[in-house]
C-alpha cells in the first residue's frame, strides 16, 4: 500500500516511487479549482508584513512560499512536514530567492515551537492522513498567538462523486476510496475540532473541485488503482470494475467525463486573553 495515494503520504519517504506523491501535489497546485481554494485559505490567515506564520504539512512548499511573500520583509514563514523527500523538493523549489520560507521536519502532533509564536497557522489536506486530527489542531492552537487564526483545508471523501451509469459500482468505489483514508470524513468535522481545540469565531465554507478529464482524476484519485484494490479486497467483482472503467474512458474520449470533490475551509481564532 506504500504507493497508494489514499494511504501512502505518511510513509512516502519509504515508498518505492515517491514521485507518485510529488506528481499528485504538483498537479493539484496547478489545478485552477484547487488554486482558488488555496488562495482563499491564505487570505483567511490575514497575514501582514512582520508576522510569523506556519504551514503544517507543507508538502512541496508552495503555500509556505506564498506566506513568506505576505510577511516579508521582516516576517517569517515556516513550512513543516514529516517527509524528508517533500522537504528536499520544497527547498529546491524555493531556490535562492530573496523571500523564501524556512523548512522544518516535524510531527504535527508535537510541534517544536513555543506557545503563541505564530500570527497564523494553516494546514491543508494533511489531517485526512493523521490518526488524531484533533491533537494536531490543538497543537496549532497552542503555537498561535492570541488574536491569531488557525485555518484548515480538508476534503470530505463522503462528498466525492464520479458520473457513471454504473451507480452501485461508483458508490462502492467511492466508499472504498474514502475508507482507505485514516480520516475520510475529516472535512465535515473541522468546525467541531477547531472548537474542541479551544478556538472561537469559527467559520466553515464548502468549495468544490471539479475535474473534467480522466487523466486528471487518475492523478488525484487513483481511480484505476482503487478499482483494482477494491476487486482484490472483494468489495467489487472484476467484471463490474472493468465495465465501470471502460465507461469512464469512453466518456473521457467524448469530453463528458465528470468528477467532483467537496473541500471545506475552516477557520478558528484564538481569543485574546
Amino acid at each position: 500500500m506504500s504507493d497508494y495515494l489514499a494511504t501512502g503520504f505518511t510513509g512516502c519517504d519509504r515508498a518505492a516511487d515517491p514521485d507518485v506523491f510529488v506528481r499528485c501535489l504538483r498537479y493539484l497546485a496547478a489545478a485552477p479549482g484547487m488554486r482558488a481554494i488555496k488562495d482563499e485559505s491564505l487570505a483567511w490567515l490575514g497575514l501582514v508584513p512582520g508576522d510569523a506564520a506556519l504551514d503544517l504539512g507543507c508538502g512541496l512548499g508552495g503555500e509556505a512560499a506564498a506566506m513568506a511573500v505576505r510577511v516579508a520583509p521582516s516576517g517569517l514563514a515556516v513550512g513543516l512536514d514529516a517527509s524528508r523527500v517533500m522537504l528536499a523538493r520544497a527547498a529546491a523549489d524555493a531556490g535562492k530567492t530573496a523571500v523564501r520560507p524556512v523548512f522544518v521536519a516535524g510531527d504535527g502532533a508535537y510541534l517544536p515551537f513555543a506557545g503563541g509564536v505564530f500570527a497564523g497557522c494553516r494546514v491543508e489536506r494533511t489531517l485526512q492522513h493523521v490518526p488524531v486530527p484533533g491533537a494536531v489542531l490543538a497543537e496549532m492552537a497552542r503555537v498561535t498567538r492570541p488574536g491569531g487564526a488557525v485555518v484548515a483545508v480538508e476534503p470530505d471523501w463522503g462528498a466525492f462523486v464520479v458520473d457513471s451509469s454504473h451507480t452501485a459500482v461508483a458508490r462502492r468505489l467511492a466508499e472504498f476510496w474514502c475508507d482507505s483514508f485514516r480520516c475520510g470524513w475529516i472535512g465535515r468535522g473541522l468546525g467541531r475540532l477547531l472548537a474542541e481545540a479551544g478556538l472561537e469565531e469559527i467559520e466553515v465554507v464548502g468549495r468544490s473541485l471539479t475535474l473534467r478529464q480522466l487523466a486528471a482524476a487518475e492523478a488525484v484519485y487513483s481511480l484505476s488503482d482503487t478499482a483494482d484494490r477494491a476487486v482484490a479486497a472483494g468489495a467489487l467483482p472484476q467484471g463490474a470494475a472493468g465495465s465501470f472503467l471502460a465507461e469512464l474512458r469512453r466518456r473521457d474520449a467524448a469530453g463528458t467525463f465528470f468528477s467532483s470533490l467537496t473541500f471545506f475551509l475552516a477557520r478558528g481564532r484564538k481569543l485574546r486573553t
